[in-house]
């Protein structure tokens, strides 16, 4: 499948980003269609410049929402191990936004790690 996500979503995204930083922050994806349309925030989450944590039981139960999407304060939009244990636990598909959060520091990958192509779409 090819992902897709609204621009002005993805820039919210590297807003929400910037004013989080120096901590990380963490958000659900939801999606129809293939289109990532909206984000999901998860009540109790948890955030500091090392991590950004929540339990994915406080997630609605929601057939949209497709994956995970977080900020990385250093610039690179490469997974950690704690990527890659998310990435198995939950949904199909996960964005990282690095420093410096512009259009072209985040990166997209699959529930493997692996990265996937996301269509930017106005």
């Amino acid at each position: 499948m090819i992902w897709k996500i609204k621009k002005e979503l993805l820039e919210g995204v590297c807003e929400l980003a910037k004013e989080t930083y120096p901590n990380e922050f963490v958000s659900a994806l939801r999606a129809k269609e293939g289109l990532i349309y909206e984000l999901v925030l998860i009540p109790g989450t948890q955030s500091s410049d090392r991590s950004a944590v929540f339990r994915i039981g406080m997630l609605p139960p929601d057939r949209e929402i497709v994956g995970t999407v977080h900020s990385h304060p250093l610039p690179d939009p490469r997974p950690s191990g704690e990527d890659f244990f998310l990435f198995e636990k939950y949904g199909g598909v996960h964005i990282i936004v690095a420093y410096p959060y512009d259009m072209g520091s985040w990166r997209s990958y699959d529930s493997a790690g692996e990265e996937v192509k996301l269509e930017v779409m106005d």
